[in-house]
């Protein structure tokens, strides 16, 4: 499980260079995120889960991602 600080404009750093979309109203706190696997990750604030973004789509994009609520 990883902590990640959300910034000021509602996005978490992902790796160096990708960003994940949460929520502006997340500003300054701290998310975790748990890999289920394949690059699929689960959101939480607390222990209120938010939602999933797949690793793998921000790295070929190379652009940010939003955080998904259906995996399919």
């Amino acid at each position: 499980m990883k902590a990640l600080k959300v910034t000021k404009n509602g996005f978490v750093r992902w790796w160096a260079y990708n960003g994940v979309y949460l929520s502006a109203s997340l500003e300054g706190k701290y998310i975790d995120a748990m890999e289920m696997g394949n690059g699929i990750w689960r959101v939480y604030n607390r222990n209120v889960f938010l939602g999933y973004f797949n690793e793998n789509e921000s790295r070929t994009k190379e652009q940010s991602v939003r955080l998904e609520t259906k995996l399919v």
